[in-house]
C-alpha cells in the first residue's frame, strides 16, 4: 500500500481539475456556435452533452480538493504506480499535452477538410457500387422524404436540414424506391440528405443515366494527372466524426481551368462517361457552373440501408 499526503499534490488536483473545466468549456463554445457539427456526426452530439456534464462535476470536484488544504491522504491497493510526476519538466511535458488543445480550439478558427485532406485519401468517384448496409436497433423507420425529389430545389434549405437532423438509414424498399424516382426522372438534384444513395444509384445504373441533366455541389479538387478542363467537385462524406471522413465526387469537364482549388461551386450538366484507373466512371459534361459559398455543414452523411 503507498500512501501520500494530499497537501503535496494539491496543485496536480488544482491543475487537473482547470484542465477538466477547460475541455467543458471548449466542448460548450462548439455546441453554442454548433461548430460541432464540424466535427462530429449529429447524432454523436447526445454523448458530447454527457461528456460536458462529466468534465464539469470531476473538474470542480478536482479544484475543491485542490483548494481544501486538508491534511488527507491518498493511497490505492492495487500494484500500479499512480505517482504523479516527480520534477517540473516531467509535469511542464504531461500538462502541455492537454492545455495546448484546449488553448488551441480557443484562439483558432475551425478548419473544413478539403483539398490538402483529400489528396491523401481514396477518392470514391460515383461512389461505391453498393451503398453500405448498417444494423439499426430501430424497428421503424421515417417514410421516404421530400428531399428524394429529383427536381431543382433550393439548396441551402438542404443544407439547414442536414444541420439540424442527421437523415436516418433508408430501408430497402425505401432506397428501391428512391432508385425508381431517379431513374425516371430527367433531372436530378443530388441533395446532401441522400447524397452517397444517390451518388450510388448514378454509378449502379451508368448506362440508363447517360443524356440525364445532373445538378451537384461541392468543393473544387484536381488530381495531379487530371487535365485542365477536368475537376472533380467533391464532398467528404462521414459516419462518426472527421476521423473517419470519405471523399466522393464527381468528375466534371468545362471551362474550370482557372478555379482554384477547394473553391465551393455548383455544377449543372448533362452525364456523359469515361474511363479513369481502369474503371467507367460518370462525368458531367458542364452546361453552367455558378461559384457558390461554402454551406453551413460542408459535409454529408452516408447513411447506407439499414438490414431489418
Amino acid at each position: 500500500m503507498k500512501t501520500h499526503k494530499v497537501q503535496d499534490f494539491s496543485f496536480h488536483h488544482l491543475l487537473r481539475g482547470i484542465i477538466l473545466i477547460g475541455f467543458m468549456l471548449l466542448l460548450f463554445k462548439l455546441l453554442l456556435t454548433n461548430n460541432i457539427s464540424l466535427l462530429i456526426a449529429p447524432k454523436m452530439i447526445r454523448f458530447i452533452y454527457f461528456t460536458l456534464f462529466i468534465c464539469l462535476i470531476l473538474g470542480v470536484l478536482l479544484i475543491i480538493r485542490g483548494t481544501s488544504g486538508k491534511d488527507l491522504s491518498y493511497h490505492c491497493d492495487c500494484d500500479g504506480d499512480h505517482a504523479y510526476p516527480s520534477s517540473i519538466s516531467k509535469s511542464l511535458f504531461l500538462y502541455l499535452l492537454f492545455i495546448i488543445p484546449i488553448t488551441t480550439g480557443f484562439l483558432f478558427s475551425n478548419n473544413v477538410l478539403g483539398s490538402s485532406v483529400a489528396m491523401n485519401r481514396t477518392i470514391k468517384l460515383g461512389a461505391s457500387s453498393q451503398p453500405p448496409k448498417q444494423n439499426s436497433a430501430l424497428n421503424n423507420s421515417s417514410n421516404l422524404q421530400s428531399s428524394f425529389n429529383t427536381d431543382k430545389t433550393n439548396t441551402s434549405t438542404n443544407t439547414q436540414s442536414v444541420l439540424d437532423n442527421q437523415p436516418e438509414p433508408l430501408t430497402q424498399k425505401e432506397y428501391d424506391a428512391l432508385q425508381n424516382k431517379i431513374l425516371k426522372a430527367h433531372t436530378i438534384n443530388i441533395d446532401d440528405n441522400q447524397y452517397v444513395n444517390i451518388m450510388s444509384i448514378i454509378q449502379d445504373n451508368l448506362n440508363t443515366m447517360i443524356g440525364k441533366t445532373v445538378t451537384t455541389k461541392g468543393f473544387v479538387y484536381r488530381e495531379k494527372e487530371f487535365m485542365q478542363n477536368q475537376i472533380i467537385v467533391a464532398r467528404f462524406g462521414i459516419t462518426c466524426c472527421v476521423a473517419d471522413a470519405s471523399v466522393y465526387g464527381m468528375m466534371a469537364k468545362g471551362e474550370v481551368a482557372s478555379l482554384p482549388k477547394d473553391k465551393w461551386v455548383q455544377v449543372t450538366g448533362k452525364i456523359q462517361q469515361t474511363q479513369y484507373n481502369g474503371e467507367t466512371i460518370p462525368v458531367i459534361k458542364i452546361n453552367q457552373l455558378s461559384r457558390i459559398t461554402a454551406p453551413q455543414q460542408p459535409y454529408v452523411f452516408d447513411v447506407g440501408i439499414k438490414i431489418e
